[in-house]
C-alpha cells in the first residue's frame, strides 16, 4: 500500500500534469486491469488488447498536460480505449484477420448513430442518478464520477465503509435495472464507464 492510494483521482491527475511519475504509477496501479478487461470485450487477442492499454497509458504520460483534473479520468481511458480500437482497425484495413477482434466489434460503429445512442444513455444515466435519494446519489457521484474510493467517501461523509458500499450497491442496481431497456454495443461502452 503506496501513500498514494488514498489520493483522490483528481489529486492524482493534479500531481500526474505536474510530471509526477508516481501519481502516474499509482493511476496505472488503480486501472490498468479494469482498462485490460474492458480492451478485451474489443480484441480477441490478449496480446493485441495488451498493447493497446500499455499505448494508452504511454500517450497519457506523453499528454499528461493536457489532461483536465476536473473530468473523470476513468471516463477518458474508457474512451481512449474505444477510440485505440477504432484507430487500429481503420489503420490496418485489409491486413485485419476476424480473429484478431471479438465478435462485440464487427457490431459496433463509429457512426453517429452510435455517438447519438451513447449521449442518450448517458443523459438517461445522469437523469437516474438525479432521482436516487439525496444519500445514495451522493455517494455514487463521489465514487463512480468523481474516483473516489469507499475510504475517502466513508471519511467525508462520517458514515463506515460498510454504509457507503450498500449505498453504492442500492444506487447501481437501480441504474442498472432501469437502463437495461437501452442495451446495445454502445450501452456497453457507457456500462464500463461507470459500473
Amino acid at each position: 500500500m503506496g501513500f498514494l492510494d488514498r489520493n483522490s483521482e483528481r489529486d492524482l491527475m493534479i500531481s500526474l500534469r505536474q510530471g509526477d511519475i508516481k501519481a502516474f504509477d499509482e493511476l496505472y496501479h488503480r486501472y490498468a486491469k479494469k482498462s485490460m478487461g474492458f480492451a478485451l470485450r474489443f480484441f480477441a487477442d490478449r496480446y493485441v488488447a495488451e498493447e493497446a492499454v500499455q499505448e494508452i497509458f504511454i500517450r497519457i504520460w506523453e499528454k499528461r498536460r493536457e489532461l483536465d483534473e476536473s473530468k473523470s479520468f476513468k471516463s477518458y481511458l474508457f474512451q481512449a480505449v474505444k477510440f485505440y480500437m477504432f484507430n487500429f482497425i481503420r489503420d490496418r484495413k485489409g491486413a485485419l484477420s476476424f480473429d484478431e477482434v471479438s465478435e462485440e466489434t464487427f457490431q459496433m460503429g463509429n457512426s453517429v448513430e452510435e455517438d447519438l445512442h451513447y449521449k442518450e444513455m448517458e443523459a438517461a444515466a445522469m437523469q437516474l442518478i438525479t432521482r436516487l435519494p439525496t444519500v445514495q446519489q451522493q455517494v455514487f457521484r463521489m465514487n463512480k464520477l468523481e474516483g473516489l474510493t469507499i475510504q475517502e467517501i466513508a471519511s467525508r461523509m462520517n458514515l463506515s465503509k460498510r454504509t457507503i458500499e450498500h449505498h453504492i450497491y442500492l444506487a447501481t442496481k437501480t441504474v442498472k435495472s432501469k437502463l437495461r431497456y437501452h442495451m446495445s454495443v454502445s450501452a456497453m461502452i457507457f456500462w464500463g464507464l461507470f459500473f
